[in-house]
């Protein structure tokens, strides 16, 4: 299991919502869409030994996943979701998965955010703070699917576009985080506007050129490939 094989699986889980926004009601919708994809890695479906044997003098030793959800990050934090080295699985030796009493620094870790994220310019900051130590690469996935269903041109689209770049658009745009482990995903779904045309009903932000980019969701490939780029 590496980097690529997780990219994949973030890029297909990722074209699914697009086409199919109505795919999730929060952010634990998301977290467990992309959990059961990744258990389709090879790697992810095996349980691997600890170092907590199953009683006094037994030789037995109990077994755990690579992954783990709302796993604990320290300082009170819990991770969305966690992929932990072989290694490190085998120096666990406590029932609550710590090696000498720490939390395990992740090899990948995930945070995830919707549109109905209280404050995402603070979420933002907090993820990438949680996501600091990981060993190979944090993924910070906020995929937000406006709601309003109005017409072009009028009050209430206008104020809704207006809030969408404050609140969401804005706040990655102007997020200058330079960590190159932590890896930024944000994607703009607009299904529901008056409009036959699929064209503009999903941006996803190139973190490469810091702007916004619509993307032809009619297209696998082209979303597949936008979305990738956006990991390397």
């Amino acid at each position: 299991m590496g980097k690529g094989d997780i990219d994949k699986v973030i890029a297909e889980t990722c074209i699914e919502i697009i086409k199919e926004p109505l795919l999730y009601f929060s952010e634990a919708d998301i977290q467990q869409l992309l959990t059961e994809r990744l258990k389709k890695i090879t790697a992810l479906q095996k349980l691997y030994p600890t170092s907590i044997h199953k009683g006094k003098g037994s030789k037995g030793i109990y077994k755990t996943s690579l992954l783990h959800r709302e796993y604990g990050g320290g300082a009170g934090t819990r991770i969305d979701i966690v992929i932990f080295s072989e290694n490190d699985v085998k120096q666990i030796d406590t029932p609550d998965l710590k090696k000498n009493k720490k939390y395990i620094e992740p090899e990948f870790a995930f945070e995830l955010g919707t549109e109905k994220t209280t404050n995402i310019g603070k979420h933002l900051v907090n993820d990438i703070n949680k996501l600091k130590n990981v060993k190979d690469t944090g993924y910070i996935i906020h995929i937000y699917k406006d709601r309003t269903i109005s017409t072009t041109g009028t009050k209430t689209r206008n104020n809704t576009k207006d809030k969408i770049i404050r609140n969401f658009k804005g706040v990655f745009a102007n997020n200058t985080c330079t960590n190159g482990k932590i890896k930024k995903l944000a994607i703009l779904l607009s299904p529901f506007k008056d409009q036959a045309l699929t064209k503009g009903k999903c941006e996803i932000f190139n973190v490469k050129n810091c702007k916004w980019e619509k993307v032809n969701i009619a297209s696998d490939n082209n979303l597949r490939g936008k979305i990738i780029d956006q990991l390397k």
